[in-house]
């Protein structure tokens, strides 16, 4: 899956630029929760997450799982596609920032879209997402997004 968007242009830079982001090795234990109901989309981003480094990953395929299952897996970011079979990615999102954990209101959240939604942009940053992914994402990519927000928060 390749990572685009307007609000991702801000901080990508190609790894092979950072050799210090590409030798750094990815904790283990950094939770990320995806949420996606095409198993095989799901499944592909676990496998690539699980080759950067990242094990510790829950696959919801859908919102409603997503939320049953968001409070005890405490990830430290959740990627969450737009089109759920239960619920938008916004309406999830909203969901979560409403939710009554403080540390569930406070999970990073990145929006996976395909490439029709390129212009929801600004809808995607309004609803509470620090950007967007547009399908496929590109693991290199992935990887120093990911590496970022556990350094600190985007800026």
């Amino acid at each position: 899956m390749q990572i685009q968007s307007q609000a991702f242009h801000r901080w990508h830079r190609p790894l092979e630029d950072h050799p210090d982001l590409a030798s750094a090795i990815a904790p283990s234990n950094f939770r990320i929760l995806i949420v996606n109901e095409d198993m095989r989309s799901a499944d592909s981003l676990k496998r690539t997450l699980s080759d950067l480094g990242y094990f510790t990953t829950l696959t919801a395929y859908s919102a409603r799982r997503a939320l049953q299952a968001v409070e005890d897996f405490a990830p430290a970011v959740a990627l969450l596609d737009l089109d759920l079979p239960d619920m938008t990615g916004y309406q999830l999102a909203h969901k979560l920032r409403t939710h009554l954990s403080g540390c569930v209101r406070q999970v990073p959240l990145l929006a996976v879209a395909e490439l029709q939604h390129l212009s929801t942009g600004e809808r995607t940053l309004a609803a509470g997402f620090l950007g967007w992914l547009a399908k496929p994402v590109q693991p290199a990519a992935l990887n120093e997004l990911l590496m970022k927000l556990q350094a600190g928060p985007l800026s």
